[in-house]
């Protein structure tokens, strides 16, 4: 059983952008062929795990990789493609991963200095949700998004079944659970900006 290292890193919280997933941490790993050991601290929020032909259903993935300890963040994952067949299988415990939308190619990130604005797209991000055909707590409960770099930046992107590598890395998180807590964060965050402004007021008033 592996365990998260969220809960060592006092503070952190891990949301990378997509550009930064696909440009920095594929390509680290795929291109330059660095291991993930090499990339402190993010070997700790980073796991290596086939998510695709595993044995295990997402609720089991998620306990043990530590999920049940995290409030607002999701689950990252080095992948590798099960590509045998074509379609690729995505297959996990006792379903699989359905595509719920169209791919998106994912463009380069804006270089602010120099002021580009015709992006390459380095890779492709697709969305999946979890399905076994069950009642269980697992079924359609889980979101799934895969990340792919591809070998060489373009201007359009390539056919959606077509991929440079085979590893990928996968964003895991339960459905509802993260946006319900953004929002509760959210909600907390204008009270206490409400609460501070009114103590203002009344300190203003006092000196008055």
């Amino acid at each position: 059983m592996a365990n998260s290292g969220v809960t060592q890193l006092v503070g952190f919280r891990f949301r990378p952008t997509d550009q930064e997933i696909i440009g920095f941490f594929l390509y680290k790993m795929v291109v330059e062929k660095r291991p993930l050991t090499s990339m402190p601290p993010y070997n700790k929020v980073i796991h290596k795990c086939n998510l695709f032909g595993n044995k295990r259903e997402p609720s089991e993935i998620w306990r043990d990789y530590g999920g049940d300890q995290l409030k607002d963040q999701y689950l990252y994952f080095f992948s590798e493609l099960q590509r045998n067949d074509l379609p690729i299988q995505r297959k996990t415990g006792l379903g699989t991963w359905s595509e719920t939308v169209t791919y998106q190619n994912v463009k380069e990130e804006v270089d602010e200095i120099n002021g580009k604005s015709n992006l390459d797209v380095i890779g492709r991000k697709r969305k999946f949700r979890y399905e076994n055909g069950s009642t269980s707590e697992d079924h359609a409960g889980w979101l799934l998004d895969e990340h792919s770099i591809f070998k060489k930046a373009c201007k359009n992107g390539t056919s959606s079944n077509c991929y440079d590598f085979d590893v990928v890395i996968c964003r895991l998180r339960r459905k509802g659970n993260v946006d319900k807590v953004r929002e509760k964060e959210e909600v907390l965050f204008s009270r206490s900006i409400t609460q501070e402004d009114e103590k203002r007021s009344i300190y203003k008033g006092d000196e008055n």
